[in-house]
């Protein structure tokens, strides 16, 4: 298996947890993040629930003035770059600040802050009284962009909107600029803060939001019977890669090693997912291949598990179709029962949680999972979590319009 690429540190900031070690513990106990929401006054819609981040204060880990500067997707993506940089004991690696990779992916940025104070600027003066930052500050790049500059990194940078599958496809492009040699270590991740008026009236009007308003921590239900819909939630996530030689050379405490990669479309309907799950079931047939491994070699899932009955039944037979037999074997769990959906971060949670699996043997559980729907028939963990020994776990990513991303990644060894 290629195993070349380590992940040595993760920076997680989600709704039930901030911080790798909190959110672990959140998910290993089964602690839902999502309550009702107070950003703004959401009582005449139908969803008024959701996954903020509770806890984070922006100017624990930046100065005022970039507070003030910038919007709420960027704050999340410092600090959780911050954190990621800390869990990696980064600073004593050694490395040069030129060959380090920093890729940040956002799916929506965050379009409502900047964008209103600009247009009520330009409402009551013109271009005159326009922001200086108007054209920049709510952009996805914008996250990017502060964090290398947070970081100090000066090696390749990007930014990837890939919708849900912009994590691990984030994670994906960091490896890759390693191995082609064009840096030496990399600073990856993704952020999202979708809890703003407009975000929650699209959803409602597509109908795809829970109206379990009574029970916030009982709404996201991933492949269970009487789910409804989905729950928006902010989130960031942030990791860093390195060569694994490099890696124990420094001492570094490794997390987990990537071992394949797949990605896939669809090509089937901007809205709609195809039925029998083509397209996931490539990405993952392709994350095998790239990793020299079977069906077999796969120990647990980290699923997509958005909690739509459209998304959940694809998911399942996309899982039958690439692994066969096997599929009916594998633990899966989904760790948005507890985290919510935050879009491009969603995939990199996967990955925290398929982590925790990985390094302590512990499978969180999908909470709210009490009566399976039919045609969900494997075997995911539900309502409480499960010790296996894990060596290898797959991770999954939906996005809208039947753009897919898979990886495969395994226990480092001792």
């Amino acid at each position: 298996m290629r195993s070349d690429i380590v992940i040595t540190g993760m920076g997680v900031l989600a709704c039930n947890g901030l911080g790798r070690q909190a959110f672990w513990d959140a998910i290993a106990n089964g602690r839902s993040g999502i309550r009702q929401i107070d950003r703004f006054d959401a009582s005449e819609m139908p969803c008024q629930i959701g996954g903020q981040l509770w806890d984070f204060q922006a100017d624990n880990f930046m100065k005022k003035s970039v507070v003030r500067t910038w919007c709420r997707h960027v704050h999340q993506a410092i600090a959780s770059a911050r954190l990621a940089l800390e869990d990696a004991e980064f600073v004593r690696a050694g490395y040069d600040p030129d060959r380090i990779a920093t890729g940040i992916g956002t799916s929506i940025g965050d379009p409502i802050e900047g964008y209103r104070a600009a247009n009520e600027a330009y409402e009551s003066g013109g271009f005159k009284k326009m922001p200086r930052l108007a054209s920049s500050k709510f952009t996805g790049h914008s996250a990017t962009v502060n964090v290398s500059i947070d970081s100090g990194f000066r090696g390749p940078a990007i930014t990837i909107s890939s919708g849900c599958a912009t994590g691990l496809d984030a994670l994906e492009w960091g490896a890759e600029q390693i191995r082609r040699n064009r840096a030496d270590a990399a600073l990856v991740g993704a952020t999202e803060c979708p809890i703003f008026p407009m975000s929650f009236a699209s959803g409602c009007s597509l109908g795809i939001l829970s109206k379990r308003n009574d029970e916030p921590d009982k709404a996201m239900r991933p492949f269970d019977r009487h789910r409804d819909g989905i729950v928006l939630s902010e989130a960031a996530v942030a990791v860093i890669l390195e060569r694994e030689d490099r890696a124990r050379a420094r001492g570094a405490r490794m997390l987990a090693r990537l071992l394949g990669f797949g990605s896939a479309a669809e090509a089937y309907s901007a809205l709609a997912l195809d039925p029998e799950g083509k397209g996931l079931a490539e990405a993952i047939r392709l994350a095998l291949k790239d990793a020299g491994a079977v069906p077999g070699d796969v120990d647990h899932i980290q699923a997509h598990g958005v909690s739509l009955d459209m998304y959940d039944r694809s998911e399942t037979n996309s899982y039958k179709r690439s692994l066969g037999d096997r599929a009916y074997r594998i633990p899966i769990s989904a760790v948005k029962s507890m985290a919510g959906q935050p879009y491009a971060a969603g995939g990199l949670i996967g990955v925290a949680a398929g982590a925790l699996a990985l390094d302590r043997g512990c499978i969180c559980p999908t909470v709210n999972l009490e009566d399976p729907d039919p045609e969900c028939d494997l075997d995911f963990v539900a309502q409480h979590p499960r010790l296996n020994d894990v060596s290898a776990v797959l991770v999954s990513a939906m996005s809208f319009g039947g753009t897919h991303s898979a990886l495969l990644m395994g226990r480092p060894e001792p």
